[in-house]
C-alpha cells in the first residue's frame, strides 16, 4: 500500500511539473559511463534526475540507464553504447510518448493501463504501441531491429510509408530502403545482456530518492518519495 500511494503521489507531482517546465520522465536507475545532454551540454545528474523534452542520454560501454515516463505509461531501459532522445506533449494527465533511438538498442515497457500513445522512432522507423514489451535496434547498417516479447507494436518505415504489425514471438527487420521481413524471434536476436536486465523490469529494489520540481511560480522544490 505505501508502495503504491508513494508512486502514486509521484507520478502526480511529476505531471503537475510539466506545466511549468517541460519535465517528461524520470531516471530510475544508472550504472557505468553514462551522460544525459541537456541543449547538448552535459549535465551532473543522480538517480532520480527529472529529464525534459529532448535531453539525450548516451550509453558508453556496458552501461545502463532505465528511465521512466513522469504518467507511468512506459518504462524504457537503455543498453550499451546507445544513444536516446526523450520527448512528450502533455494529454491531459497522461502524455504521448516518443523515444527516438539514434543509435544501440533499448527495450520498453509499456502499461496499457496508462492513456497516452508511446512509439520508438529510429532515423528510419516509426514502432508505435499501446500495451506491450519490445525491444528495438538500430544497426550500423541503419536496419531497424523490432524484438516483440509481449503483444503487438505497429511497425512503419517513415520515407515509404510500408507498414507490417508484428506480434509478440516474433522479430521484423526493416532496412533503410524500407524493405520488412517479419521472421519468428531467434536467440541471437536478444543478447545475453540485454535478456538479462529485460528479465529483472518490473522487479527493482524499493528505494527513497529526493526529485526536483517546479512549482506554478517557478520556485524549486525537493520531495522525498519511495517507490
Amino acid at each position: 500500500m505505501k508502495k503504491t500511494f508513494c508512486l502514486a503521489l509521484l507520478l502526480g507531482l511529476l505531471i503537475s511539473a510539466l506545466g511549468a517546465a517541460e519535465s517528461v520522465a524520470y531516471l530510475v536507475q544508472s550504472k557505468g559511463n553514462l551522460a544525459i545532454l541537456r541543449a547538448s551540454k552535459a549535465i551532473k545528474f543522480k538517480n532520480g534526475e527529472l529529464l525534459y523534452n529532448n535531453d539525450e542520454v548516451k550509453t558508453g560501454s556496458e552501461a545502463f540507464a532505465a528511465i521512466k515516463y513522469a504518467d507511468g505509461g512506459a518504462t524504457v531501459k537503455v543498453f550499451a553504447n546507445s544513444i536516446i532522445k526523450l520527448a512528450a506533449t502533455k494529454k491531459g494527465k497522461a502524455l504521448d510518448k516518443n523515444t527516438s533511438l539514434n543509435q544501440g538498442s533499448l527495450y520498453s515497457k509499456v502499461n496499457n493501463k496508462i492513456k497516452g500513445n508511446y512509439q520508438v522512432e529510429t532515423p528510419t522507423t516509426v514502432a508505435s504501441v499501446k500495451g506491450t514489451g519490445f525491444l528495438v535496434k538500430f544497426t550500423e547498417a541503419r536496419q531497424t531491429i523490432i524484438v516483440v516479447l509481449e503483444g503487438e507494436v505497429e511497425v512503419q518505415h517513415k520515407e515509404s510509408g510500408r507498414s507490417s504489425i508484428t506480434r509478440a514471438g516474433s522479430t521484423t527487420i526493416v532496412s533503410e530502403l524500407g524493405e520488412i521481413e517479419t521472421r519468428p524471434t531467434v536467440e541471437e536476436d536478444v543478447s545475453e545482456a540485454e535478456s538479462t536486465e529485460i528479465n529483472t523490469t518490473g522487479q527493482l529494489d524499493e528505494k527513497t530518492m529526493k526529485i526536483q520540481v517546479t512549482d506554478e511560480n517557478g520556485n524549486l522544490k525537493y520531495i522525498e518519495i519511495t517507490y
